[in-house]
């Protein structure tokens, strides 16, 4: 080094290389694609510009920015300005006073192609997607655990539905090289798990390179090759991604997403309002008709009651009772005139009252005889009533013996239904205390008092055992019976009927 070179310092050496630079360069016209781009309030724009090998920085100030055509990360651009050193720094940097689109940039260009690959293979196919379920029971979410997407859906749920929709959390970066594996790494995690109902991924907004880690390959064949149905919500709603195309369901934000796998609580609330108004009208049909119903089968049941058809059998054993008791009424009258016009025909028919009238028309005959012949018939006359007075006596002792035998069969016929005659061979009639013939052994208990009439007197009887109609225990119980008890068994007729 020369002593008398002068001593510089690092501002004039950085003014002096600016100075160099623009007199040896001049302006400049540079292709690249843009990164890093930053906006600021004053208006001035600051992004880098590369390609496969190098990048340069640049400054895009307010005025100028005016009339550049609108740009963004990944895209290929053309400024032009001059080269130069940003002296605060000694940084090399273009001050762009022109810029213009160049085409695709690199990254754009490389979204192009992967697109188009992956529809040819059909993993944007509709018919392969998957439904979503109609309730969510637990969601997965896929997203950075510091950044505020999270956050976002966190309360996204809590507002569309209070009760807290379990969500479990797989953290990945997603931004920057190792982004894309961690993403892969989630959704294979999820699958093999299958903990979860819905798997949301989800990022903010970004530019193109910062966006890149959902537009690789290797996460758009896990999304696809992901057992659970994935749900995406990157960046903004402008933001388009590879992996928006093969998800089974793409949302413009995060919020956006999270609302669509959660349930609508209001709505919910307004739905299930109208199913309980619904459920309540029918309840109230359903409450209506039954009760009419069961008023009817009331009505039914009271008209069939145990207690209506004892009365009316109460009442029809009334009826069969007067009945009976009219019908041996009847038969007693009727015997009894019977007995009546026998002994009338008896009284008619006696031996005394048949010979008294032979008498008499003997009588008769005599004083007419007497009247009518002389005294030299008198004798034949005689004779000849004394023959006929033999035939009367003979014809009228064959009467008579011929009426004794049907008045001998009448009386055995009317012994035969005389209820005495019944009672003298041994049988007895018997009755309840309240007087009502007894014709059943079931129709008393034991320990009931039983009334018996017998051919010469009564008795007061007290049961001591009943046997149902078709048992062999009468004999025995007779047998065991005790002096001035009444047992059941057929030889004591019960049913008052005398034959």
């Amino acid at each position: 080094m020369s002593d008398t070179a002068a001593v510089l310092t690092v501002a004039q050496l950085n003014q002096c290389a600016d100075g160099l630079l623009r007199d040896g360069l001049g302006s400049v016209r540079v292709e690249g694609e843009v990164s890093n781009l930053r906006r600021y309030p004053s208006g001035h724009q600051y992004f880098s510009l590369k390609d496969e090998n190098a990048s340069v920085n640049c400054v895009l100030f307010r005025g100028n920015a005016r009339r550049a055509a609108p740009f963004a990360d990944g895209d290929a651009v053309q400024v032009g300005g001059r080269a130069g050193i940003y002296p605060a720094r000694g940084q090399f940097q273009i001050v762009v006073e022109r810029l213009e689109p160049a085409g695709e940039g690199r990254l754009l260009a490389a979204f192009q192609r992967l697109k188009k690959q992956l529809e040819a293979e059909g993993l944007f196919d509709p018919a392969r997607k998957r439904p979503l379920p109609a309730w969510t029971h637990r969601l997965g979410v896929i997203t950075s655990a510091q950044g505020d997407v999270r956050h976002d859906i966190e309360r996204t749920l809590a507002r569309r539905f209070p009760l807290l929709l379990p969500v479990t959390l797989y953290p990945t970066a997603v931004q920057g090289a190792a982004a894309a594996d961690q993403i892969v790494a989630a959704l294979e995690r999820a699958g093999a798990e299958q903990a979860v109902d819905v798997l949301l991924l989800a990022r903010g907004g970004g530019s193109l390179e910062d966006l890149q880690a959902f537009n690789e390959e290797n996460v758009a064949r896990a999304i696809a090759a992901c057992p659970i149905p994935v749900v995406t919500g990157v960046g903004h709603e402008s933001d388009v991604t590879i992996a928006d195309f093969v998800a089974d369901l793409r949302a413009s934000t995060p919020t956006a997403a999270a609302e669509a796998v959660s349930p609508d609580g209001p709505a919910l609330r307004q739905q299930l309002g109208e199913i309980r108004a619904r459920l309540e009208q029918r309840l109230e049909r359903r409450i209506t008709t039954d009760r009419a119903r069961l008023e009817a089968l009331a009505t039914r049941l009271q008209r069939r009651h145990p207690r209506q058809l004892l009365e009316r059998h109460d009442q029809r054993l009334d009826e069969q009772r007067e009945r009976l008791q009219r019908a041996w009424r009847l038969n007693h009258e009727r015997a009894e005139q019977r007995v009546h016009r026998a002994r009338l025909r008896l009284a008619g028919a006696s031996p005394g009252a048949r010979l008294q009238q032979a008498r008499l028309r003997l009588e008769h005959l005599h004083n007419r005889l007497q009247h009518q012949r002389p005294d030299r018939d008198l004798a034949a006359r005689r004779e000849h009533l004394r023959r006929l007075q033999a035939r009367l006596e003979g014809t009228t002792r064959r009467q008579l013996d011929a009426q004794r035998r049907q008045f001998e069969a009448s009386r055995r016929q009317l012994r035969s239904l005389d209820p005495t005659a019944v009672l003298q061979r041994g049988y007895a009639i018997l009755a309840t205390e309240a007087g009502e013939l007894l014709r059943d052994a079931a129709a008393v208990s034991t320990g009931s008092a039983v009334h018996a009439r017998l051919s010469r007197g009564s008795l007061e009887l007290a049961v001591t055992g009943t046997h149902p109609q078709g048992t062999d225990a009468g004999a025995e119980s007779d047998r065991k019976a005790a002096p001035g008890t009444a047992s059941n068994r057929p030889a004591s007729r019960s049913d008052g009927d005398p034959s």
